[in-house]
Parts: C-alpha cells; sequence; structure tokens
C-alpha cells in the first residue's frame, strides 16, 4: 500500500476511528503533504476557545521536522552523551530523546501513515460502497 492509497482507505473506513486516531493521522498527513507548519503570521495558532482546531494545530505541530542545523547540534549533544551510558534504561532514555529532537520528515511521515492506516483497516473493516448507476455493490482492493 502507497500513502495515496492509504489516505483514500482512511476516508472508507466502515467505523469512524477514535479523536485521538484521528487528530494522529491528520498531523501525519499534514507533514507528509505540506511538509513543517507555517510560520505563525502565515499559519496563526487557533484560539483556545476553538478547542478542536487547536488540537488539529498542534497534532501537526508534534510532527514538525526540526532544521538541519539545530539536528545536527542536538544530534552531537545526544551522541556525546550516549558514550558515557552503559545501562540499557538509560540508552533507551537516549534513542527516545534523540529520536523527537530529529523531529520527522516527509517520508518518515508518509511509512508511519501508511502503517497506521493499515493497523486501522484491520480494526475498523473498509465501508462497501454501492454504486450510483447499476446499485452493483463494489469494493477496490489494493
Amino acid at each position: 500500500m502507497n500513502f495515496d492509497i492509504a489516505a483514500e482507505e482512511m476516508r472508507r473506513l466502515d467505523h469512524e476511528p477514535n479523536e485521538d486516531e484521528k487528530l494522529q493521522l491528520y498531523g501525519l498527513y499534514k507533514q507528509a503533504i505540506h511538509g513543517n507548519i507555517p510560520s505563525s503570521e502565515d499559519y496563526p495558532k487557533p484560539p483556545d476557545t476553538d478547542q478542536w482546531n487547536l488540537c488539529k494545530y498542534n497534532a501537526w505541530v508534534k510532527n514538525k521536522e526540526a532544521s538541519a542545523c539545530k539536528k545536527e547540534r542536538n544530534s552531537s549533544k545526544l551522541c556525546h552523551r550516549s558514550r558515557n551510558m552503559s545501562d540499557s534504561k538509560n540508552l533507551r532514555t537516549f534513542t527516545i530523546k534523540l529520536s523527537k529532537c530529529l523531529g520527522k520528515d516527509r517520508q518518515q511521515c508518509e511509512k508511519e501513515y501508511i502503517h497506521i492506516a493499515e493497523e486501522m483497516l484491520k480494526k475498523y473493516g473498509r465501508r462497501i460502497v454501492r454504486c450510483k448507476w447499476n446499485s452493483e455493490v463494489w469494493t477496490v482492493d489494493y
């Protein structure tokens, strides 16, 4: 399954996903399609009274890719710290911190979106679509 098919299949789910799943998919989709969220001048943060749009905004921001310079700086600091780590707990913490500060690029978001879409298809099923013209029942399998 590729990203375009996964995005289309999410519109055909038999049951509606919960809000957390919707927000996760929204953030990954926006990052994969548009890249980083625009500056606050171009795309202002929604007011606190508009909770749903604020949640969507935060879901996109969560997947924001760190700048290349910041990535290098953070990874070099973390690599320096990793040399002093001996136990697995510290190494696990290091790996989590590294993944958070590196951010996600578009390809990573596409892969994660596809993975989540496949899980959701198993969980919620695919809606069968009726064709208007001849009432034939059909579903699309890729």
